[in-house]
């Protein structure tokens, strides 16, 4: 039996590689926006949760891979963020 965090890891590489083919990986500034927020306001009830999140982590991933960062804001303005580990 698959662990649940397997079984999100195998989904979420699904997911990216379904999405691949729509995706406009030139155009980075396509992910320059804070996903948490947009979720929290635009996240209706009708959405599947875990479809969310795996579009979420997708963005997540992206953001890092072409940032090497997320995007976090607050009153418009892009939050600082330290890392620490590499």
């Amino acid at each position: 039996m698959k662990s649940p965090i397997s079984k999100v890891m195998m989904d979420l590489v699904s997911h990216i590689l379904d999405e691949e083919k729509t995706d406009d990986i030139d155009n980075p500034n396509r992910y320059m926006y804070d996903r948490i927020k947009w979720v929290k306001n635009n996240q209706s009830n009708d959405d599947e949760p875990y479809q969310i999140g795996l579009e979420s982590l997708r963005v997540l991933v992206y953001q890092l891979g072409l940032f090497q960062k997320h995007i976090f804001k607050r009153d418009g303005k892009e939050l600082e963020q330290l890392i620490t580990e590499k």
